[in-house]
């Protein structure tokens, strides 16, 4: 409330000088006995001004086996109120003596007009049974003084239903706005049950309602001062809400309101979220959703910790699908060193391949590892895709490849001119996947990440995914090359026309 500046009070006729409370007269009686002693005390020594004084014997010293033991002290007393009068009592008599009303003026915050005495400004006359009317309605009696929120388009409830008194004593407290409980959120919370979620608004959870309210009225909905709700976040949130309004990818499905995500006072999760993140994400994103539920292989980021922010920014980013980062560094962020799973296993670091090696595949250059990868959740090993081009189960068949062939060529696997690797016509990446009753698999020579050969042809080589090692020795030259690892004996290409005699183990197309 903003107290109005007070009027000036009218001199009052007819009214005898005289002590506003009992308690004043009989301190004003003390008074004059206490006076009359003195005066009597002081003529005594004029009197007897001049006269020798007669000797005095010196006092009997007390018996030596009395204790000299000084009498031990009483508590006070509680005043008693008085009895509740029978006779009109008027204003000129006092309202506020030790056992009358006087409690009220010794609490910590006192309303001016009781401490002032002027309860007739508030209270007519005794009517009889010490019954003092209110002279106007409790709304119209507070408004004469103070300013409210009364012209606003939105009234605090409470001022309707019983006006100031639901939230204000008008006679004292021991809170500062004469309120009736000892904080402001406490009185609040007399109407308004208190949010129990495990994250608090830290207004909220010191009981500062009144920096998001205004107590008695506002032109807001929800009495917000700042305006509606994203303005009103403004007023501590600028920054926040100014990427939301100004980003190149924004949270647009909130339709600017912070509620649809986060509680205003207390949220079941860190940021004042509603829930969880990825569950409250989820209720938006059912593809997602989807994704994440029907996973066989889950990425332990989307499910622990942070859950979805642990890779987006929640309100605005100037990145695609709002992450936190380039999608490289961002994967890099975990997989620069090797990564402890959900399950037990460990993740290979790919950070020291990619800082050694001299060429990158073309998907890692540009940083789209999601070329390769899902990364909220996938039906095969590595978070793939699709299958795993380390190890192809069967016979051949194309579609075992469409993770490669996603990006390259499918024509590599069985027609003659589309790639370089082979002999004259001879399609020799065909021979190598078309390897008996086991299908070559891509990552058999070719490193996925990075690697120091050309073209990424891998130095040694772990076929069909065994761990037994042997050098690859492939060697490019201008127009073919030469390789002779260990499964299969040394055997060169080229490709002039009708190559080179010989073909590797495995036969032609």
């Amino acid at each position: 409330m903003t107290r109005k500046p007070r009027k000036p009070r009218q001199p009052r006729t007819k009214r005898p000088a005289r002590p506003r409370s009992r308690k004043l007269r009989r301190v004003g009686i003390a008074a004059l006995a206490g006076l009359a002693v003195v005066v009597v005390g002081a003529v005594g020594a004029v009197l007897i001004r001049g006269r020798p004084a007669p000797p005095q014997s010196p006092p009997p010293a007390a018996p030596p086996s009395v204790a000299q033991t000084p009498a031990p002290l009483q508590p006070a007393q509680p005043v008693q109120p008085a009895p509740r009068p029978t006779t009109v009592v008027t204003f000129a008599d006092g309202c506020a003596s030790a056992e009358c009303h006087g409690p009220m003026g010794e609490r910590g915050h006192v309303h001016r007009t009781f401490a002032d005495g002027a309860c007739e400004e508030c209270h007519g006359a005794d009517q009889g049974g010490h019954i003092y009317p209110q002279l106007a309605s409790v709304e119209n009696a507070c408004t004469s003084c103070h300013t409210t929120g009364a012209h606003h388009a939105f009234q605090h409830k409470a001022m309707s239903d019983e006006a100031c008194l639901a939230c204000h004593d008008p006679h004292g407290s021991d809170s500062p706005s004469l309120l009736v409980a000892t904080t402001v959120g406490e009185t609040c919370e007399r109407c308004h049950p208190r949010d129990r979620g495990a994250f608090a608004h830290e207004p909220y959870g010191a009981d500062r309602c009144a920096e998001c309210h205004d107590p008695h009225g506002a032109d807001n909905q929800r009495m917000l001062l700042g305006g509606p709700v994203p303005e009103n976040c403004r007023l501590c949130h600028a920054p926040v809400v100014l990427a939301v309004e100004t980003g190149a990818h924004t949270h647009g499905a909130v339709d600017g309101s912070c509620l649809a995500c986060h509680d205003a006072h207390a949220g079941a999760a860190a940021g004042l979220l509603a829930a969880q993140p990825r569950e409250l994400c989820v209720t938006c994103h059912e593809d997602v959703g989807a994704q994440v539920s029907g996973a066989l292989v889950s990425h332990d980021a989307v499910m622990q910790g942070q859950q979805c922010v642990t890779c987006h920014e929640p309100h605005a980013s100037e990145r695609h699908a709002m992450l936190r980062d380039e999608q490289r560094r961002l994967c890099l962020s975990c997989h620069d060193e090797p990564v402890q799973a959900a399950d037990g296993r460990e993740v290979k670091a790919i950070g020291p391949e990619l800082a050694e090696a001299a060429l990158e595949h073309g998907a890692v250059t540009i940083g789209e590892c999601s070329a390769c990868h899902s990364m909220h959740g996938a039906q095969h090993a590595r978070l793939l895709n699709e299958i795993d081009p380390r190890v192809l189960p069967g016979p051949f068949n194309l579609q075992n490849y469409a993770l490669c062939f996603a990006c390259h060529d499918k024509g590599m696997a069985d027609m003659a001119g589309a790639t370089f690797f082979r002999d004259g016509d001879t399609n020799l990446h065909a021979a190598h996947l078309r390897a008996g009753e086991k299908s070559g698999g891509c990552a058999d020579c070719h490193a996925v990440h990075a690697g120091a050969g050309e073209r990424l042809v891998v130095e040694t080589i772990r076929y069909q995914g065994s761990q037994w090692e042997t050098p690859m020795n492939f060697v490019i030259t201008p127009d073919g090359g030469t390789c002779s690892p260990g499964c299969h004996e040394p055997i060169a290409y080229s490709r002039r026309p009708g190559g080179i005699a010989g073909q590797p183990r495995g036969g032609s197309p």
